[in-house]
């Protein structure tokens, strides 16, 4: 039996998957310039890089031996396998479950041919009505959305750009140009060009007297539409966007990301706004690396494709409560990813298109270039909330910010913000220090307490500050050394570590340091430079353990296979079958504890959540850990 695989599957594992990352965790990559990495062909034998990869493309290419291609190709090439069988391997390393389906029948397989065809018909009606939109703007001047189209100041060159286009003020006409081009009424209702009455389930535009704004995926197609009011006092909604259907899920979708990726990379930022409309006005002012979230909040998908792009990101959200509260919440998703995040304040009540039309390029780029650090942002936001003239307000706002400096993962950074806050608030950064080492680290760390670092005089830390490892069960201290022993051992096992364990699933014990640490110069290609680092790290921390690993590598041998271990050498294929088990074996016991200490956590969280939106958001979360629990057997206590 064959097992079908989605393209709704395959268009999300292809999101998901960051070319680099993924060839990365095969073979060692090396950064060649921005967007750019290079490294040895693993396809044929050469002794300078000719193997490039294009980080925003999702492409490779060798100019030695002239294979190349996108993700899915490198693993079906590297792998040796067919295309279902990359799929299903992508899958598992970044997290997309795919729904076990096999063709029992003849009738199953034409079944699912039709849902192919279906997106591509999808594809089409979009294309065609994108046109056909743009066309009824222009060859409708006098039309109350062309001339509405004109006090917004928009000219004609920047509308044919961005394909805008106007929906006729009438209940049929969609339905009647989607029928001469000999679409169904099944289909034009299935792209969402149609919607029906609930109670009688008559079919009619969904567009009608607004202005359109088409939306592209990733690459380039027309997936969907989004249709601004026309009128200052609408009884109805301001934007009215297409529904989600087998080519448009809206938390995968940045509005004008393929007008604005080449300029992304120049420029080094992306400029994240709210709407369609100031992006527009961004690029009219030569911002055209400016992007939106597609009808619904910013998402981690949409975060993780601007990762593809750059580390840089600039959010500009209205003054008003509600942007200001969507911007707290895309610095919760983003930190956590290591962008380097600014904030664009406008003043009260203005947004980049009023910016733009009252002062032009010169107006917008005042606001760009005064974009401030997003630490500064967020501690006003939160110290205008509590009275800082008692001691309470300040705890308490010590309290607001606490978990988005947990969310920091460079150190430096981290320390510089906790002075930055230590100074606003009037009090000793100690203070904050404390306060950080009460806190259980929750999905950021699930085994220590942040460290206040070492005095500036070269004394230690005071004791109650320094490093205390919450309690690990043995079993995971054992798999944590058997991957460290094998890791020094086999170059090979810490590339398939990169791929399967994340940095915050290992724990921030010296060996859990090392562990991470020789990861990271694997990935790099200097996995043979490794005793110098992890010497440097034994001495910090003068950890018996860690120096009986460096002293005596071969120490991994024992961790395999006990006595009969060291005789393996001997028979490489059996040496090759236990260290692969070895492996699967630990990283399979550190995920189940991961994910069971996340569980926990969320759960004595859920119990004393307040209100339903918390509540839903932390089930949501539960959910989302139920499948990798799953996935993984339980621990031996």
């Amino acid at each position: 039996m064959n097992r079908a695989i989605s393209d709704e599957i395959v268009d999300e594992i292809r999101t998901r998957c960051n070319i680099v990352d993924i060839i990365g965790s095969y073979i060692p990559v090396k950064k060649a310039g921005h967007g750019t990495w290079k490294a040895l062909c693993p396809f044929h034998q050469e002794k300078t890089p000719s193997f490039n990869i294009n980080e925003q493309r999702q492409h490779y290419h060798c100019f030695g031996c002239g294979k190349g291609g996108d993700v899915f190709n490198f693993v079906m090439e590297r792998e040796g396998v067919d295309f279902p069988n990359a799929v299903h391997l992508l899958a598992s390393k970044c997290s997309v479950v795919i729904p076990e389906k096999t063709y029992s029948n003849p009738e199953e397989r034409r079944q699912s041919q039709e849902r192919v065809n279906q997106r591509e018909r999808i594809y089409a009606i979009n294309e065609e009505f994108a046109a056909w939109y743009a066309a009824q703007l222009h060859e409708h001047p006098a039309s109350p959305v062309a001339q509405y189209l004109l006090t917004r100041g928009i000219p004609d060159d920047i509308a044919a750009r961005f394909r805008i286009g106007a929906a006729p003020d009438s209940w049929d006409a969609s339905f009647k140009h989607g029928a001469a081009l000999g679409f169904s009424e099944h289909e034009l209702f299935e792209s969402g060009i149609l919607t029906s009455n609930e109670s009688s389930g008559k079919m009619y535009d969904r567009f009608r007297n607004r202005l359109i704004f088409p939306i592209w995926n990733e690459q380039g197609k027309v997936v969907a539409f989004s249709a601004r009011t026309i009128e200052k006092n609408s009884e109805g909604a301001k934007y009215v966007n297409s529904p989600e259907t087998p080519v448009f899920k809206k938390g995968n979708i940045l509005y004008a990301l393929p007008l604005a990726r080449q300029e992304i990379q120049k420029l080094g930022f992306v400029i994240l706004c709210e709407g369609q409309l100031d992006v527009i006005a961004m690029h009219r002012a030569g911002f055209c690396n400016a992007v939106a979230p597609q009808g619904t909040a910013f998402t981690d998908e949409q975060a993780r494709i601007l990762k593809r792009y750059t580390d840089k990101l600039y959010i500009s959200f209205d003054s008003d409560s509600a942007g200001i509260k969507a911007a707290v919440r895309a610095l919760e998703i983003v930190l956590p990813m290591d962008f380097e995040v600014r904030i664009i304040q406008f003043p009260a009540g203005r947004d980049p298109d009023e910016i733009f039309r009252e002062s032009g390029s010169e107006g917008l780029k005042l606001m760009v270039d005064g974009a401030v650090d997003f630490f500064e942002f967020l501690c006003r936001h939160i110290l205008s909330q509590f009275d800082q003239t008692t001691p309470f307000g300040k705890s308490r706002s010590v309290a607001e910010a606490i978990p988005f400096i947990r969310k920091i993962s460079q150190p430096v950074a981290r320390d510089l913000y906790i002075q930055k806050l230590a100074a606003m608030l009037n009090v000793k950064p100690d203070t904050i220090y404390q306060e950080l080492n009460k806190i259980r680290q929750n999905e950021s760390s699930a085994f220590r307490s942040i460290v206040k670092p070492a005095a500036d005089n070269g004394q230690a830390a005071d004791a109650s500050l320094k490093e205390q490892p919450i309690d690990i069960p043995a079993d995971i201290i054992h798999a944590e050394e058997t991957l460290l022993a094998l890791s020094l051992n086999f170059e090979d096992v810490c590339l398939r570590l990169s791929a399967d364990l994340s940095t915050e699933m290992i724990s921030l014990t010296p060996i859990g340091k090392a562990l991470n640490e020789l990861i990271k110069l694997t990935i790099n290609g200097e996995w043979s430079n490794a005793n110098a680092s992890l010497a440097k790290i034994n001495s910090e921390c003068s950890d018996a353990r860690l120096s009986m690993f460096l002293a005596a590598p071969e120490f991994s041998m024992d961790l395999i296979g006990s006595k009969q271990s060291m005789a393996l050498t001997k028979d490489p294929a059996k040496l090759e079958a236990n260290k692969h088990k070895a492996v699967s074996d630990n990283i399979a016991a550190i995920k189940k504890y991961f994910y069971e200490k996340q569980r926990t956590e969320l759960m004595n969280r859920l119990r004393n959540a307040s209100t339903p939106e918390e509540k839903q958001e932390l089930m949501k979360q539960l959910n989302a850990i139920i499948m990798p629990l799953s996935s993984h057997p339980p621990r031996k206590a």
